[in-house]
Parts: structure tokens; C-alpha cells; sequence
């Protein structure tokens, strides 16, 4: 018989996982990259444009992802014990978890009040035509790609410790 609860917290653990994971990645190999070769005008048009909706995504999926995957081991563990995973794979599990909400805090932490920053430093001191941006939204950006980049790469190991957690 179809365990339809655990198939539905499947479901929304990885569709959120999938799309948590695939803005990390466009980020630190596409937006990144991208921004810092456009203009100060253009990038701070860029950014108010894409920024809000941007940082709104990631957490909505982020929250489905790490909300839905505690309430599926919660359920596995405890109520459709059959689905659990063996003895052998829960520690993996275990370290898959762990990494995946150490990459949460880092998008709440450093990533977004990064962003807020960098949108209030680029809104208040609107660079001129062709110039660089300030040394302080320079920093910004740079902190932003290093904490991105972070998050994703652990993204990708909670993926792999999950995985294999699930599988032995």
C-alpha cells in the first residue's frame, strides 16, 4: 500500500531542495560572475529589479526544504518506521541534516543581511557612469559570493550524506 503522507513530505522535500539548490547554484555561477561586469548604474537597476524577488524564492524554498525534510524524518523515524533508513545510513543522514540547516543559517545570517546592505549601500550613494562600485559594496559583493558559494557547496554535500544515508 501507498504511504500518500510520505510520498506528499517527499515530494515537497525535494521540489524544495531542487529549487533551494538550483538558485545557489545560478547564483554563484551565473549572477555572481555576471554582476560584477556591469555598470554601477546597471547593476544597481539590476539588483533592485531581481534582488527582493530573488532573496524571496530562496527562502521560501529553503524553509519548504528544511521544514518538510525534519517533518519526513520526523515521520519515518517515528510513525512509518518500515521507511526509516537502516542503522548503517542514519548517521549519514544525520550529517546530510546537519549540513543543510548549517547552510539555512548561513543564507540567514550572513547572505541575506549581506544583501540588505549592499542594496541600502548602493541606493544611497549611486555611483556615476562607467565608475566601479565603492570600496564598501565591493567588499559586500565580495562577502556575498564567498558566503554563496559556501551555502551551495554545502548544499551539495548535505545532498551526498543524504543520499548515501538513504541508500545503505
Amino acid at each position: 500500500m501507498t504511504d500518500v503522507v510520505f510520498l506528499v513530505l517527499l515530494f515537497l522535500h525535494i521540489g524544495g531542495v531542487i529549487l533551494w539548490m538550483g538558485a545557489a547554484v545560478l547564483s554563484v555561477s551565473i549572477l555572481g560572475p555576471m554582476m560584477s561586469k556591469l555598470s554601477g548604474p546597471t547593476k544597481m537597476e539590476f539588483m533592485k529589479i531581481i534582488g527582493p524577488a530573488f532573496e524571496r524564492y530562496n527562502i521560501r524554498n529553503a524553509t519548504i526544504a528544511i521544514a518538510a525534510g525534519l517533518i519526513l524524518y520526523a515521520y519515518i523515524t517515528q510513525v512509518a518506521t518500515s521507511l526509516a533508513p537502516t542503522s548503517a545510513g542514519t548517521p549519514w543522514l544525520g550529517v546530510g541534516i546537519i549540513l543543510a540547516l548549517v547552510a539555512y543559517i548561513v543564507g540567514w545570517v550572513i547572505i541575506r543581511p549581506t544583501n540588505h546592505k549592499l542594496w541600502a549601500s548602493m541606493s544611497q550613494s549611486p555611483p556615476a557612469q562607467g565608475s566601479g562600485p565603492t570600496p564598501e559594496a565591493a567588499a559586500l559583493q565580495k562577502r556575498l559570493m564567498a558566503s554563496s558559494g559556501i551555502q551551495a557547496l554545502l548544499l551539495l554535500f548535505a545532498l551526498l550524506f543524504m543520499v548515501l544515508g538513504a541508500n545503505l
